[in-house]
């Protein structure tokens, strides 16, 4: 019969804790493998208006791929007082929100946009448009992070501020 030490079972507990927690990680973390990421922070808009247009309850398992697992959407706005509010969503609250649009056709398109990019850090801003079965119900700014992984770029977190009567798109950020 073997003995076990208190710090050799504490040593073999915590590097049993330590694998299942990185296997867990790396599990909740692993983008779908069936959707590209982009090579290059470039190609982050069109990925993302890929990720979004479509049936409104469709399959968004490419934008569960786009995103991490932690990300967050911000949505900035004026209340009707003139100040500033803001709306903080996960990706999970996005997708029940947009699903509830049933069959409604949606289409985002990033008009203009710049990036910084530091490394495997990158700052995306930019303009876009959205549509609903064919209208368009909001132009806006997107402020959009992202990390390079091993496979790609994918977004961190999104924020959103919509045009208004007070807050009209900047010239340089028009097509």
């Amino acid at each position: 019969m073997s003995t076990f030490s208190l710090p050799m079972l504490r040593a073999a507990f915590f590097a049993t804790f330590l694998a299942r927690a990185l296997a867990g990680s790396a599990v909740a973390q692993a983008p779908d493998a069936s959707c590209a990421l982009p090579s290059e922070p470039e190609g982050i808009p069109a990925t993302l208006d890929a990720a979004i247009s479509g049936p409104a309850d469709r399959d968004r398992a490419c934008m569960k791929a786009l995103l991490i697992p932690e990300a967050r959407l911000m949505f900035v706005s004026l209340g009707t007082d003139g100040a500033p509010t803001y709306r903080i969503e996960t990706l999970d609250d996005w997708l029940a929100r947009v699903k509830a649009r049933g069959h409604s056709m949606l289409e985002e398109k990033q008009l203009k946009f710049r990036i910084e990019r530091y490394g495997n850090i990158a700052q995306l801003w930019s303009s876009c448009t959205l549509q609903t079965d064919g209208k368009q119900v909001a132009r806006g700014i997107n402020g959009i992070q992202a990390i390079k992984e091993a496979r790609g770029w994918r977004v961190t977190g999104i924020m959103v501020q919509a045009e208004s009567a007070t807050a009209p798109l900047p010239k340089e950020y028009l097509p």
